[in-house]
């Protein structure tokens, strides 16, 4: 509470974009761990498929995934009237979802250094104001305490802006693997759909 203080009135909405940046963090963390693919095994699997003709095991892989499971049950649909509008669609609200609140994320964590930023700047400006009004010079100690208080808010505005930065790109990451997962599964159920691979089709 002392810092909170010290840092002067700009603490305090810093102190709220934290709470938000945290909240925002711990839930895309809980909904991206609930998307463990793509992997490794599905990977290969995408491409046994594509050779052998057979989408069946990865849209199994897929549906076992909560958010993935309409885009599954799509995959293993063909014949399906307008399949391929269907599958994107369904891919770009999984992929909706899945990068929900990034935006709010990007914004807080641009936001904290500036905010910091400001409280250091009003924060230094009290400080000249009152070295200004001083009649018997200037007295060294209150200018290093204004500026290294001052400074506090700079110090928070970071702290909140790198985890928030760090783990926005983690995020934007993985959804940019699952969105290429999404595109190379629904392409491969298509390409096999329309009789382009396949034992039946290399040996004609």
């Amino acid at each position: 509470m002392n810092i909170m203080t010290l840092g002067g009135w700009m603490m305090w909405p810093l102190l709220a974009v934290s709470v938000m940046a945290l909240a925002v963090i711990v839930e895309r963390a809980l909904a991206f761990a609930a998307c463990p693919l793509p992997d490794g095994p599905l990977d290969g699997q995408i491409q046994a498929a594509l050779r052998q003709g057979d989408i069946a095991p990865v849209a199994k892989r897929m549906r076992a995934v909560p958010l993935l499971r309409e885009f599954a049950t799509l995959m293993d649909a063909p014949g399906l009237p307008r399949r391929e509008a269907a599958l994107r669609l369904a891919g770009e609200q999984a992929l909706g979802r899945l990068e929900r609140r990034l935006a709010l994320l990007s914004t807080l964590a641009r936001l904290a250094p500036l905010m910091g930023l400001l409280g250091t700047i009003t924060g230094m400006i009290g400080t000249f104001a009152h070295i200004a009004e001083a009649t018997t010079g200037v007295d060294m100690t209150l200018l290093a305490a204004g500026i290294w208080q001052a400074l506090i808010t700079t110090a928070a505005g970071l702290c909140i802006a790198i985890p928030a930065q760090f783990s926005l790109s983690v995020f934007s990451g993985r959804a940019r693997r699952v969105a290429q997962m999404l595109d190379a599964a629904g392409n491969t159920a298509l390409m096999i759909e329309a009789g382009g691979t396949g034992p039946e089709r290399e040996g004609a």
